[in-house]
């Protein structure tokens, strides 16, 4: 009986484990996805998607040292038309209900021109089922 109770310990714990790796590689997909919608909303000006993307108590620091909160990011111009942004070397890691995004944004200001590329960290916290997007640090890397 104790063989058969270990057998199903064993087996129990096998189990959740492999639902909390599944979990995670769900979370570390749609983070991803995240951080595309938003810089497609950043492009779009679609004011009504990063509202729900960035949490209340957002705070974004620039290549230049200047601190955005989410009611400037959403009073900001849109981007000029003509602009791309395009995400590179994504790396997520989740914490529980907290998780981290690191890449490259290599941005291009109008058709034709040099892209620059800029590195960020973007943190964020899942409250309910949602992942909200706290915080975004950005600098400045070599051009592309």
């Amino acid at each position: 009986m104790k063989h058969l109770t270990f057998v199903a310990v064993l087996g129990l714990s096998a189990c959740a484990l492999a639902a909390g790796i599944h979990t995670e590689a769900q979370a570390e997909c749609k983070l991803a996805s995240i951080e595309q919608t938003w810089i497609d909303a950043a492009i779009r000006g679609d004011r009504a998607t990063l509202d729900q993307l960035l949490d209340d108590s957002f705070v974004e620091t620039m290549p230049n040292g200047a601190r955005r909160t989410k009611a400037d990011v959403l009073v900001a111009p849109t981007l000029p038309p003509g602009s791309a942004q395009t995400l590179g070397e994504l790396k997520v890691r989740v914490f529980g209900n907290v998780a981290m995004v690191s890449g490259v944004n290599h941005y291009t200001p109008a058709a034709g021109m040099k892209a620059t590329s800029y590195a960020f960290t973007d943190l964020y916290v899942r409250r309910g089922d949602a992942w909200l997007v706290t915080s975004s640090t950005t600098t400045r890397g070599d051009s592309a």
